[in-house]
């Protein structure tokens, strides 16, 4: 049976091609920045999620020195970053550290955590290796505010998000935004127009006990 010319010729035409090829490029677009929107939207998870670990770390570290909570922070905001660094103390099991020096090793070693210091990637090797930070946060600023004979504390951390949010909510004073921990960094993109940051900011209150406290 021979087919007549009508029918031979059927099929796809150049501009239905086009239009699959363009349906297909817009749905793999879309896939594509969603896929984006989600690595984000994780990775501020687990910052967050790292944030309230370390947050919990020193409100332990707290607790157990609670008799020198003035060596963690005497009065106001004790800020602990990379430019102000607390020193190292190299205590033994024969020369064990007062509670001053033991506030100072928390504070350094919770540093290490936040800067991601305590976790490390080790490239190359022998004369040419070197280190980077694998773990902690990104651009992290770590505050303990205290009034001078108060055994309540605010442990605040802060870091840079993924993306943008509006900072400091005036009509709700629990907005954790409102807390001054870092607000100061440059890196941290502040605009005063639209209230907006980088920053992230996640706040704890501890409370020692009745007191006294120094």
């Amino acid at each position: 049976m021979q087919l007549s010319p009508a029918r031979r010729l059927r099929g796809y035409t150049l501009i239905e091609v086009l239009i699959t090829v363009f349906i297909i490029a817009v749905g793999l677009l879309s896939a594509a920045a969603l896929q984006a929107m989600s690595k984000k939207a994780a990775f501020d998870a687990i910052q967050r999620g790292s944030a309230n670990i370390l947050a919990q770390d020193l409100v332990e570290r707290l607790r157990g020195n609670a008799g020198n909570l003035a060596s963690y922070a005497p009065s106001g905001t004790v800020t602990v970053s990379a430019d102000a660094l607390p020193a190292e103390q190299t205590c033994t099991a024969s020369a064990p550290c007062t509670g001053p020096q033991l506030a100072a090793f928390d504070l350094w070693q919770w540093w290490q955590s936040l800067d991601g210091a305590s976790e490390q990637i080790v490239e190359g090797s022998g004369s040419n290796a070197s280190r980077s930070n694998a773990g902690g946060l990104r651009s992290p600023t770590g505050c303990i505010q205290r009034t001078a004979g108060s055994c309540q504390a605010t442990v605040a951390i802060a870091w840079r998000g993924m993306t943008r949010i509006r900072q400091g909510d005036s009509t709700n004073a629990d907005d954790p935004t409102n807390n001054g921990c870092g607000q100061s960094r440059a890196d941290y993109e502040w605009d005063s127009g639209d209230r907006t940051s980088y920053r992230r900011v996640l706040v704890l209150q501890v409370n020692l006990g009745a007191g006294p406290c120094p």
